[in-house]
């Protein structure tokens, strides 16, 4: 298995390239996501903020990546010019190496944690943004505690791998018999940790599912739903291919290590960035309904507009607001999928045909009373001797009788 893995033995333009171009993607979708939360919807949340943090410590571990990559990680074969120089020189560069691998190692584990832990917690208090009903919502802040509480203590434990004497994790003596130096065996750390991570990844991509199994909506919107949590699969999938990953690296001999150790960094890169994409899909949304609400025949004269994590039920401009604030929302809940304006309200319409009734008859009453002041006026005699006065103004036809 090793050796069908370690062809061609070099992993290094594989893993810059992967790296680099996935979190490109991340950064784009990112930013349609926020401009869509600021100029479609309005406003930004936390989870937004959390989202473009990952990001962030993504772009970090494409640096720790390329640092892997210099110090040998996914590299089975020595440098081409180490048979041309002195073994004093190839000592130091063996050091040199060592070091700088231990280092990069080091950090890299921690910022994957930190990254994976943020981009969770944001999905987590996107959830919290619908979350009306008390069992799925006690779910969602347990399901927070818990990831929180594990993320701090597995990067404790990374950071404190050698508990007596921390430094010895940053030094070549970290690659030396582990229990001389009291430090922990990674690779029992390392299953625990992606056992964990490939579990929690899965659980909170099913925990919304029975939620939106039993919201009345469009079919349309339903499969689209499902498109969502469809493409939610492939985080928990590259968590699983990175723990076979693992495995191969943990159970490789040494001079395999470093090359196999090129496969643990490739699928850490798939499955932050699916993650970072997948949580963001529900934010574009609104761009999506509003570039099919344009096209001609997707259109619909009355359809109303539903926005994932902040949306508006009409489109219609208030006087004096530019073209901009029409488009802004004011709930930020996902649960208006459920609540359209109804079309039929019986009660409603009775009430408002009664007061119409009113409305009439008020008016007939009036337009009565003004003919009888003008028949009584038009019916008055006047003598001979007596001159006839007009009235001032029309309104004294009325008053004078």
């Amino acid at each position: 298995m090793t050796i069908q893995m370690s062809l061609p033995y070099d992993l290094r333009p594989v893993l810059q390239y992967t790296a680099f171009t996935l979190t490109s993607v991340s950064t784009l979708v990112v930013a349609t996501r926020f401009y869509c939360r600021i100029w479609i919807v309005g406003r930004l949340k936390v989870y937004d903020y959390m989202a473009l943090f990952a990001l962030l410590s993504t772009w970090g571990l494409c640096v720790c990546n390329y640092y892997q990559v210099i110090y040998g990680t996914g590299y089975l074969k020595p440098p081409d010019f180490f048979d041309h120089i002195s073994k004093e020189e190839q000592e130091k560069y063996k050091l040199y190496r060592i070091i700088g691998s231990a280092v990069s190692w080091y950090a890299y584990h921690i910022g994957y944690l930190f990254t994976l832990a943020l981009i969770k917690l944001s999905i987590l208090v996107f959830y919290l943004s619908f979350a009306t009903q008390r069992t799925f919502r006690i779910l969602v802040h347990l399901s927070i505690v818990i990831v929180a509480a594990a993320s701090v203590a597995m990067i404790l434990v990374n950071a404190l791998q050698c508990p007596k004497n921390p430094k010895i994790a940053l030094t070549a003596a970290i690659l030396e018999d582990k229990g001389r130096q009291h430090c922990l065996d990674l690779r029992i750390v390392f299953y625990l940790q992606a056992g964990f991570n490939m579990v929690s990844d899965l659980f909170i991509l099913v925990l919304p599912l029975p939620l939106f199994f039993r919201l009345r909506m469009h079919t349309a919107k339903r499969l689209s739903l499902l498109a969502v949590f469809c493409a939610g699969l492939l985080v928990p999938i590259a968590s699983g291919i990175r723990f076979w990953s693992l495995n191969i690296w943990a159970n490789s001999r040494w001079d395999y290590s470093r090359y196999t150790g090129g496969y643990i960094i490739l699928w850490s890169q798939v499955e932050i960035n699916t993650a970072i994409i997948c949580a963001s899909l529900p934010s574009l949304q609104p761009l999506f309904k509003q570039v099919f609400h344009k096209l001609p025949s997707l259109r619909k004269s009355r359809a109303p507009y539903y926005y994932y994590g902040g949306g508006q039920n009409s489109m219609a401009l208030s006087p004096g607001a530019g073209a901009l604030r029409a488009h802004r929302v004011e709930h930020d809940s996902i649960m208006d999928l459920e609540r359209p304006a109804p079309t039929y309200e019986p009660k409603k319409q009775m009430q408002e045909g009664c007061e119409n009734n009113i409305v009439v008859l008020q008016h007939l009453a009036n337009d009565e009373a003004v003919r009888d002041r003008v028949r009584a006026f038009s019916n008055h005699t006047s003598s001979v001797h007596s001159q006839p006065t007009s009235p001032t103004f029309p309104a004294d036809i009325f008053t004078n009788r």
